[in-house]
């Protein structure tokens, strides 16, 4: 298997944006035990899933209260119903009419075209 040139933190600092992917109910829970971590990383992951595993219910709820929270936090931060329609009613149309542009070629031409719609300029684009 080939190895990657670029590592995963490599690609997230040279794009300038994290994951944001909302932590889920055990990444909340590692993360407050993060004061806890004292040098080895596979002890401290193995101590972790320890815990969560004899966690009580109660406790475990907690944790995916929070997260529960933070995903609906996202998804009302993130939806742009108005794109993801005009994605949804474009994309086919751009498929058909140009079937040997790739993926990434797609996604540009719908942003490009989106901008074009939303622009209430006078200037010709």
């Amino acid at each position: 298997m080939a190895k990657c040139p670029i590592s995963h933190a490599q690609t997230e600092k040279l794009s300038g944006q994290k994951n944001k992917r909302t932590p889920g109910p055990y990444a909340l829970f590692v993360q407050s035990k993060k004061s806890l971590y004292k040098g080895d990383m596979a002890e401290f992951a193995q101590r972790c899933a320890c815990e969560w595993r004899h966690l009580s219910p109660v406790l475990k709820e907690k944790f995916q209260k929070r997260a529960k929270e933070l995903r609906a936090k996202s998804a009302k931060r993130t939806s742009n119903p108005a794109y993801l329609k005009f994605v949804n009613d474009t994309y086919q149309c751009l498929r058909k009419r140009h079937p040997d542009w790739t993926s990434k070629r797609i996604r540009e031409q719908l942003m490009k075209n989106y901008q074009k719609l939303k622009c209430k300029c006078n200037k010709k684009h």
